[in-house]
Protein backbone atom coordinates (compact mmCIF):
# COMPACT_ATOMS: atom_id res chain seq x y z
CA UNK A 1 0.00 0.00 0.00
CA UNK A 2 1.65 3.26 -1.19
CA UNK A 3 -1.13 5.38 -0.89
CA UNK A 4 -4.37 6.25 0.97
CA UNK A 5 -7.56 8.55 -0.70
CA UNK A 6 -9.78 10.01 1.36
CA UNK A 7 -12.88 11.01 0.41
CA UNK A 8 -14.40 13.85 2.47
CA UNK A 9 -18.19 14.48 3.59
CA UNK A 10 -18.83 11.55 6.11
CA UNK A 11 -15.29 10.56 6.26
CA UNK A 12 -13.03 13.23 7.48
CA UNK A 13 -15.59 15.07 8.69
CA UNK A 14 -19.33 15.74 8.99
CA UNK A 15 -20.43 18.32 6.27
CA UNK A 16 -23.66 16.38 5.09
CA UNK A 17 -25.65 17.90 8.00
CA UNK A 18 -24.45 21.35 6.41
CA UNK A 19 -24.98 20.06 3.06
CA UNK A 20 -28.32 19.42 4.45
CA UNK A 21 -29.50 22.36 6.03
CA UNK A 22 -28.45 24.38 2.79
CA UNK A 23 -30.04 22.48 0.57
CA UNK A 24 -33.68 22.63 2.44
CA UNK A 25 -32.72 26.25 2.49
CA UNK A 26 -32.93 26.52 -1.22
CA UNK A 27 -35.74 23.96 -1.68
CA UNK A 28 -37.71 25.75 0.67
CA UNK A 29 -37.20 29.31 -1.46
CA UNK A 30 -39.28 27.09 -4.77
CA UNK A 31 -41.74 25.48 -2.87
CA UNK A 32 -39.58 21.95 -3.23
CA UNK A 33 -40.19 19.98 0.07
CA UNK A 34 -37.13 18.46 1.07
CA UNK A 35 -36.50 15.86 3.69
CA UNK A 36 -33.21 13.69 4.86
CA UNK A 37 -34.51 10.50 2.38
CA UNK A 38 -33.99 13.11 -0.19
CA UNK A 39 -30.72 14.58 0.68
CA UNK A 40 -28.98 10.87 1.67
CA UNK A 41 -30.09 10.44 -2.44
CA UNK A 42 -27.31 13.55 -2.78
CA UNK A 43 -24.29 12.36 -1.25
CA UNK A 44 -21.22 11.52 -3.03
CA UNK A 45 -22.90 13.54 -6.32
CA UNK A 46 -21.91 17.04 -7.72
CA UNK A 47 -23.58 20.15 -6.97
CA UNK A 48 -25.71 20.23 -10.13
CA UNK A 49 -26.42 16.94 -9.98
CA UNK A 50 -28.08 17.40 -7.01
CA UNK A 51 -29.77 20.26 -7.92
CA UNK A 52 -31.08 18.34 -11.08
CA UNK A 53 -32.18 15.64 -8.76
CA UNK A 54 -33.89 18.26 -6.26
CA UNK A 55 -35.93 19.74 -9.49
CA UNK A 56 -36.96 16.38 -11.07
CA UNK A 57 -38.33 15.19 -7.03
CA UNK A 58 -40.18 18.54 -6.80
CA UNK A 59 -41.81 18.20 -10.70
CA UNK A 60 -39.86 21.21 -11.18
CA UNK A 61 -37.13 20.29 -13.86
CA UNK A 62 -38.14 22.49 -16.59
CA UNK A 63 -39.11 25.26 -14.54
CA UNK A 64 -35.82 27.10 -14.38
CA UNK A 65 -33.49 28.73 -16.85
CA UNK A 66 -29.67 27.39 -16.83
CA UNK A 67 -28.91 30.93 -15.52
CA UNK A 68 -31.84 30.89 -12.86
CA UNK A 69 -30.45 27.15 -12.04
CA UNK A 70 -26.95 28.32 -11.54
CA UNK A 71 -27.39 31.01 -9.36
CA UNK A 72 -29.65 28.63 -6.87
CA UNK A 73 -26.98 26.94 -6.47
CA UNK A 74 -24.72 29.77 -6.02
CA UNK A 75 -26.96 30.78 -3.12
CA UNK A 76 -26.49 27.25 -1.65
CA UNK A 77 -22.96 27.61 -1.61
CA UNK A 78 -23.26 30.71 -0.11
CA UNK A 79 -25.17 29.74 2.74
CA UNK A 80 -23.07 26.54 2.92
CA UNK A 81 -19.98 28.51 3.34
CA UNK A 82 -21.61 30.81 6.05
CA UNK A 83 -22.00 27.12 7.81
CA UNK A 84 -18.64 25.29 7.42
CA UNK A 85 -17.14 28.68 8.29
CA UNK A 86 -17.97 27.56 11.67
CA UNK A 87 -15.87 24.26 11.49
CA UNK A 88 -12.41 24.23 13.75
CA UNK A 89 -10.38 20.53 14.23
CA UNK A 90 -12.00 19.62 16.95
CA UNK A 91 -15.05 18.57 14.02
CA UNK A 92 -12.38 15.76 12.30
CA UNK A 93 -14.37 12.47 12.97
CA UNK A 94 -12.91 10.34 15.41
CA UNK A 95 -9.72 8.55 14.48
CA UNK A 96 -8.81 10.69 11.73
CA UNK A 97 -6.48 12.24 13.48
CA UNK A 98 -4.56 9.37 14.68
CA UNK A 99 -4.61 7.63 11.07
CA UNK A 100 -3.59 10.80 8.89
CA UNK A 101 -0.08 10.54 11.79
CA UNK A 102 -0.17 6.44 11.32
CA UNK A 103 0.22 7.15 7.63
CA UNK A 104 2.77 9.92 7.93
CA UNK A 105 5.01 7.81 10.42
CA UNK A 106 4.80 5.37 7.44
CA UNK A 107 5.72 7.78 4.15
CA UNK A 108 2.01 6.53 2.80
CA UNK A 109 1.18 9.10 0.29
CA UNK A 110 -2.39 10.96 1.39
CA UNK A 111 -5.04 12.04 -1.04
CA UNK A 112 -7.73 13.64 -1.53
CA UNK A 113 -10.88 12.83 -3.52
CA UNK A 114 -14.38 14.84 -2.96
CA UNK A 115 -16.82 15.89 -5.14
CA UNK A 116 -16.83 19.01 -2.73
CA UNK A 117 -15.14 22.44 -4.59
CA UNK A 118 -14.90 23.95 -0.63
CA UNK A 119 -12.50 20.84 0.06
CA UNK A 120 -9.65 22.82 0.61
CA UNK A 121 -10.87 25.41 2.50
CA UNK A 122 -12.78 22.69 4.89
CA UNK A 123 -9.28 21.04 5.40
CA UNK A 124 -7.72 24.32 5.89
CA UNK A 125 -10.30 25.00 8.51
CA UNK A 126 -9.66 21.53 10.08
CA UNK A 127 -5.55 22.51 10.37
CA UNK A 128 -4.95 18.98 8.20
CA UNK A 129 -4.47 20.78 4.70
CA UNK A 130 -0.81 20.42 5.01
CA UNK A 131 -0.70 16.31 5.52
CA UNK A 132 -2.23 15.70 1.94
CA UNK A 133 0.30 14.83 -0.87
CA UNK A 134 -2.99 15.79 -3.86
CA UNK A 135 -6.18 17.11 -3.92
CA UNK A 136 -8.14 16.53 -6.62
CA UNK A 137 -10.06 19.73 -8.41
CA UNK A 138 -13.45 17.91 -9.16
CA UNK A 139 -14.28 20.83 -11.38
CA UNK A 140 -11.12 19.36 -13.77
CA UNK A 141 -13.28 16.34 -14.46
CA UNK A 142 -15.16 15.37 -17.00
CA UNK A 143 -17.33 12.89 -14.95
CA UNK A 144 -18.20 12.29 -11.18
CA UNK A 145 -18.42 9.64 -9.22
CA UNK A 146 -19.76 6.68 -9.52
CA UNK A 147 -17.13 7.14 -12.41
CA UNK A 148 -13.87 5.75 -11.03
CA UNK A 149 -12.03 9.23 -12.86
CA UNK A 150 -11.79 10.94 -9.75
CA UNK A 151 -9.88 8.34 -8.10
CA UNK A 152 -7.85 7.56 -11.13
CA UNK A 153 -7.00 11.06 -11.38
CA UNK A 154 -5.58 11.26 -7.41
CA UNK A 155 -3.47 8.45 -7.69
CA UNK A 156 -1.76 9.98 -10.77
CA UNK A 157 -1.31 13.07 -8.96
CA UNK A 158 0.74 10.76 -6.20
CA UNK A 159 2.41 9.47 -8.56
CA UNK A 160 1.51 5.82 -7.71
CA UNK A 161 -0.35 2.55 -9.78
CA UNK A 162 -4.06 2.28 -8.97
CA UNK A 163 -3.82 -1.04 -7.99
CA UNK A 164 -1.52 0.35 -5.06
CA UNK A 165 -3.70 2.65 -3.41
CA UNK A 166 -6.59 2.06 -0.63
CA UNK A 167 -9.67 4.17 -0.95
CA UNK A 168 -11.57 4.90 1.89
CA UNK A 169 -15.70 6.41 1.07
CA UNK A 170 -19.03 6.75 2.58
CA UNK A 171 -21.58 6.17 -0.24
CA UNK A 172 -22.76 3.59 -2.66
CA UNK A 173 -21.57 6.06 -5.47
CA UNK A 174 -18.10 6.49 -3.74
CA UNK A 175 -17.72 2.49 -3.34
CA UNK A 176 -18.27 1.65 -6.75
CA UNK A 177 -15.81 4.53 -8.10
CA UNK A 178 -12.73 2.96 -6.22
CA UNK A 179 -13.69 -0.49 -7.39
CA UNK A 180 -14.04 0.75 -10.94
CA UNK A 181 -10.37 2.08 -10.59
CA UNK A 182 -9.22 -1.06 -9.11
CA UNK A 183 -8.28 0.21 -5.78
CA UNK A 184 -8.92 -1.50 -2.72
CA UNK A 185 -11.70 -0.29 -1.22
CA UNK A 186 -12.82 0.58 2.12
CA UNK A 187 -16.53 1.62 3.27
CA UNK A 188 -17.37 3.52 6.34
CA UNK A 189 -21.42 3.03 7.51
CA UNK A 190 -24.04 0.21 7.16
CA UNK A 191 -22.94 -2.63 5.36
CA UNK A 192 -26.56 -2.78 2.74
CA UNK A 193 -24.77 0.70 1.50
CA UNK A 194 -20.99 -0.50 0.87
CA UNK A 195 -21.61 -3.25 -1.24
CA UNK A 196 -17.98 -3.74 -2.98
CA UNK A 197 -16.21 -3.09 -0.47
CA UNK A 198 -12.84 -5.02 0.48
CA UNK A 199 -13.63 -3.40 4.15
CA UNK A 200 -16.40 -2.39 6.21
CA UNK A 201 -16.41 0.25 9.02
CA UNK A 202 -19.02 1.24 11.20
CA UNK A 203 -17.45 4.15 12.12
CA UNK A 204 -14.05 6.17 11.44
CA UNK A 205 -13.08 5.42 14.93
CA UNK A 206 -12.37 2.09 14.14
CA UNK A 207 -10.05 2.66 11.14
CA UNK A 208 -6.38 2.09 11.87
CA UNK A 209 -3.90 1.82 10.17
CA UNK A 210 -2.82 -2.23 10.96
CA UNK A 211 -6.28 -2.66 10.14
CA UNK A 212 -5.68 -1.49 6.75
CA UNK A 213 -2.44 -3.64 6.12
CA UNK A 214 -3.74 -6.63 7.66
CA UNK A 215 -7.24 -6.42 5.11
CA UNK A 216 -4.65 -5.05 2.49
CA UNK A 217 -2.60 -8.56 2.67
CA UNK A 218 -5.99 -10.97 3.23
CA UNK A 219 -7.30 -9.16 -0.16
CA UNK A 220 -3.71 -9.90 -1.92
CA UNK A 221 -3.65 -13.55 -0.65
CA UNK A 222 -7.42 -14.25 -1.93
CA UNK A 223 -6.43 -12.77 -5.77
CA UNK A 224 -3.13 -14.84 -5.64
Amino acid sequence: MKAVIFDLDGVITDTAEYHFHAWKHIAEQIDISFDRSINERLKGISREESFESILIFGGAETKYTNAEKRELMHQKNQYYQTLISQLTPENLLPGIGRLLCELKRENIKIGLASSSRNAPEILRRLEIIDDFHAIVDPTALAKGKPDPEIFLTAAALLGVFPADCAAIEDAEAGISAIKSARMFAVGVGHEQSMLGADLIVKRTGDLTLDLLHEEWEQQRIKSV
